[in-house]
């Protein structure tokens, strides 16, 4: 029968003091664990211990890429006492949480929380340009992770101006100090209440990424994300925001019937009033950082800053030339078209090594 951390036996001990959701995680999680809950806990990792002490520490615990992921270090966690052991668990449920969340950083909801090991791990020194984006959006999340305030973003513009990108980046630069990173994808954005109950309760924040947001309508998905984003500040609760990207600046498409005004039974409905609705979704991010389309230089700056940082070396003159041909053949100029070209650019190389 499971105790107070959810031990049951040996061979399923690895996962359950860390992954059980019990009392005593949730209260070390919210940093009230009782002196008597302690000492029943120790009791039980007394056993534990020595149930387990014809084994080696479990290599699992030292293969985690979360940095500090245990206070006491993974080697010596089997080797305390198990009151320090105790205190140990309880510093880790503190900081990372409890469940399954405790264990990932980088998760998709899919109906469920489904954690995501090969994840994109680009940095922001892997961006060129954009310094006031990165600089806007970096300063908004530092500002949430050590305070829990901060405002809902919208990330708006051109495609391919790094956009997604960027929010990746930020959660990778922060993730030492707890941030994690929630990929809604928008067919379950209906889902948006049930996924912020189930972060509520922990101690880590979470920035929840929604891509290319936007509305054919305004129906009850749209509604009910509205609702979540009430007021330009963070309403979601302090361990929660809602980084969203779009090519749309007012997030629902708009048709030319909308401006006209429409007859209804009860009289009519100005124009105004049903624009006013429309847009409206869009105030409700507390800010909006704008990516405009890098003009000629610009695309030609990023080209040579991303060839610098592959290691391509070619004449200044041809690489200009050559950048401006692939942006007249592919998409125009923008962030996306000169990573492109700079991988054609590193592929060619391969092929000649």
């Amino acid at each position: 029968m499971p105790g107070r951390w959810g031990l049951t036996r040996p061979e399923t001990a690895r996962w359950s003091f860390c992954c059980a959701t019990t009392a005593c995680s949730r209260r070390a999680a919210a940093g009230d664990i009782a002196p008597e809950l302690a000492a029943e806990a120790a009791a039980e990792l007394a056993l534990l211990q020595s149930l387990l002490a014809a084994y080696a520490a479990p290599a699992w615990l030292a293969d985690k890429d979360e940095p500090n992921w245990l206070p006491a270090g993974p080697q010596n966690f089997w080797r305390q006492t198990p009151e320090d052991a105790v205190a140990a668990l309880a510093a880790f449920h503190r900081r990372c949480g409890f469940g399954e969340l405790a264990l990932h950083r980088i998760w998709r909801w899919d109906g469920r929380l489904i954690p995501v090991h090969d994840y994109d791990k680009i940095r922001l020194s892997d961006l060129i340009g954009y310094q006031s984006q990165k600089d806007e959006v970096m300063q908004n999340t530092r500002l949430f992770v050590s305070t829990g305030r901060g405002n809902n973003l919208l990330l708006y513009g051109a495609r391919g101006t790094g956009k997604s990108s960027l929010i990746k980046a930020v959660a990778n630069e922060l993730a030492d100090a707890g941030l994690c990173l929630v990929e809604l994808p928008l067919d379950h954005i209906v889902d948006l209440p049930r996924l912020q109950a189930e972060l509520a309760e922990q101690p880590r924040r979470y920035i929840i990424y929604i891509d290319d947001l936007s509305f054919e309508k305004a129906d009850q998905s749209y509604k009910i994300t509205k609702a979540v984003l009430e007021g330009s500040v963070s309403a979601l609760g302090g361990n929660v925001l809602i980084y969203a990207t779009s090519n749309r600046r007012h997030l629902i498409v708009e048709n030319w019937q909308d401006r006209d005004g429409v007859q209804h039974e009860n009289g009519e409905v100005r124009a105004s009033d049903s624009m006013s609705e429309k847009f409206s979704l869009a105030d409700r991010f507390g800010q909006t950082v704008l990516f405009t389309t890098p003009n000629q230089e610009q695309y030609l700056h990023i080209v040579a800053g991303l060839a610098a940082a592959d290691g391509i070396e070619l004449p200044r003159a041809e690489l200009r030339e050559r950048a401006l041909q692939w942006a007249l053949w592919q998409n125009g100029c923008s962030g996306r078209t000169a990573r492109q070209f700079v991988n054609s650019l590193a592929a060619g190389r391969g092929e000649t090594d």
